[in-house]
Parts: C-alpha cells; structure tokens; sequence
C-alpha cells in the first residue's frame, strides 16, 4: 500500500486502491530508511472476530460518504472516489513528525473481522484505539453496503478524518497489496542535514 508523504509540502496521500502511479514508488528511493530499516517494515494481517462488536458500538450513518460530505462534515482536502463512489485515495495533511510514529507503532494493519453477519478486512489507518473511538461513525461508500470507513469528526472544525477502511471488496482493495508497506517519504528533515 503506497502512502506518501512530502514532509516540505506537509501533505500526504494513501493510495487504497492499486494504479499505474503505485509502480514508481519503491522503499529504496524514500527517505523511510534514514529512520528505519527499510526490510523491517511491514503491514500486519491479524484475525480478531471481536473487533465486530467494537465496530457494533460506533454509529453506523445511513447516508454514504459522498452524500454527506459538505452536510455532514467536511473534508480536510480531497478524497477520491471512483464512478460508484468507492474510496480510491485519500488526501491529507501529513508531516514527517505525524507518519514516522504510525509507522513505528504499526498503525497500518490489516484485521479480518466477522461484523453485519459478514466477513471484512478493516485496515486501520491510525492507532487502533482512536479508530474504534464510539464517537466516531462508520459511513458506507455506496449502497451496496460492501465497504464503509470510520471517520472521526472534529466537533469544532467539522473536518472528517478518514480513520480506517472496512472492505467485503478483495477485488477493489486486494489484500495483497494492502499488505505491502510501502511508506514514501520525501524531503525528510534529516536528508538535509549536514556532517
């Protein structure tokens, strides 16, 4: 899974989906290695059943992103989304100092869970704990019900944050690539240090 992060720039983008521009990115040429060591790095896949009785506890909206974006909440910046209204990319703000504790703490995993009498991969996008916050609210992407986000809604700005990912979709978001840490950082503060 590509996620940049152009620490000059503090912006950051994760691609969910697989695509051409995913190809020219490889660890090698990020600045990730000055910090960690580069075959180190990896998203977990983790089995947890209950984590559907946490999902249970959190609202569940009945509008779908696109349809309550700018009504319900806002966006920080863009965020993706394919003809149907599947998530394809999230942009955000992003800095060096906010990606390189998600990254050592392996806020990145991947969770196969049993929620709605369903099977689901969720992919959590920041620590676990604030991803299964109750107040955050779980939003379908279309009305197919076969993929939701969690989005935490900042009661003063109104801005939504994309927490996780909840897909019954392995052929939209294979798990494969998912699984594929592939962490892209540019411009990092310690490759224009000088000795």
């Amino acid at each position: 899974m590509l996620i940049t992060c152009d620490n000059n720039m503090q912006m950051g983008y994760i691609y969910l989906m697989p695509n051409e521009t995913t190809t020219e990115y490889t660890l090698e040429k990020s600045d990730i290695g000055l910090y960690y060591d580069i075959k180190s790095l990896s998203i977990p896949r983790i089995k947890w059943l209950g984590m559907g009785h946490s999902l249970s506890q959190m609202r569940l909206a009945t509008k779908t992103y696109r349809e309550a974006v700018d009504n319900a909440f806002h966006c920080e910046y863009w965020n993706d989304l394919d003809s149907e209204g599947y998530m394809m990319g999230i942009e955000l703000y992003l800095t060096e100092e906010m990606l390189l504790p998600l990254v050592a703490h392996q806020a990145f995993k991947l969770y196969d869970i049993r929620w709605r009498n369903r099977d689901f991969r969720v992919l959590t996008l920041d620590a676990y704990l604030d991803v299964l916050n109750k107040n955050n609210i779980i939003y379908p992407l279309t009305s197919e019900k076969d993929v939701y986000i969690i989005i935490s809604i900042d009661p003063v700005s109104q801005v939504g944050k994309i927490m996780a990912l909840i897909s019954a979709r392995d052929d939209l978001y294979p798990i494969d690539y998912l699984q594929n840490p592939l962490f892209s950082l540019a411009n990092s503060s310690r490759s224009f240090s000088t000795e």
